[in-house]
């Protein structure tokens, strides 16, 4: 599936933008056959990790899986060794956090596509996405203050990942002052195979089961924010 769950307790870990984008793609990764006291366990190159979590060096991802195990959230498995004699992929045991106290739903496609500040802000408005209400009306204060960004940096990421297809921004004018607009709210776009015939019309934008002919990396995968293909969640 494209789809995976976290547990609402990830942003109780406080963990910065590089570990939590690491410990998040580690967590999305079916685990191998084996398993070491009900932790995951994931067999993966250092190399992958940085491709699929914006990180630039292997050493940044050697470094951040270090902070991990510090967190006890990973533990340094024994290195699978080749044919030659040269070592081959790390493996990791990777600690589950549990999700029956809440979760919320990841699409897998996006790891490749974020840096890991840019994941962190999208992370928490999935997080945030109320599957009752069908959207996220977060403030810029509100993500500053609970992922540790400032203000300024959260407008600048929320642009970015509007502008990459993510999310919808959608404006909520004042009751009393239709002239003035008082907050954002977002909707979470998720992907699904298939084609779309008919292209929405624009009045629709403002809809929260809005259908856009968006295609990512010139795959047939088209981009859906529906009240109905959302998975309905764990407890908030």
């Amino acid at each position: 599936m494209s789809i995976f769950r976290l547990s609402n307790d990830i942003f109780s870990l406080r963990l910065n933008a590089q570990e939590i984008a690491v410990y998040a793609y580690l967590c999305s990764l079916p685990p191998s056959t084996n398993t070491l006291r009900g932790d995951a366990v994931i067999a993966v190159r250092q190399r992958t990790i940085a491709a699929h979590c914006g990180i630039k060096s292997p050493v940044t991802v050697s470094r951040t899986i270090d902070r991990l195990r510090q967190k006890g959230l990973v533990e340094h498995l024994e290195r699978s060794k080749k044919a030659d004699g040269q070592r081959g992929t790390y493996s990791y045991a990777v600690k589950l956090q549990q999700i029956d106290k809440g979760y919320f739903m990841v699409e897998r496609r996006v790891f490749g596509m974020l840096t890991p500040r840019q994941m962190l802000v999208y992370l928490f408005l999935c997080k945030s996405f109320s599957t009752v209400l069908h959207d996220c009306w977060n403030s810029y204060n509100d993500i500053a203050a609970q992922i540790g960004m400032k203000r300024k940096s959260v407008v600048q990421i929320i642009g970015e990942l509007v502008a990459a297809g993510l999310i919808v921004r959608m404006q909520r004018k004042a009751r009393e002052n239709r002239r003035v607009f008082v907050d954002n709210h977002y909707l979470i776009v998720c992907f699904t195979a298939g084609h779309i015939r008919r292209k929405m019309p624009r009045q629709y934008l403002a809809s929260a089961f809005v259908l856009t002919n968006y295609f990512h990396d010139n795959r047939k995968v088209c981009s859906v924010q529906s009240l109905f293909f959302m998975p309905v969640r764990g407890s908030p």
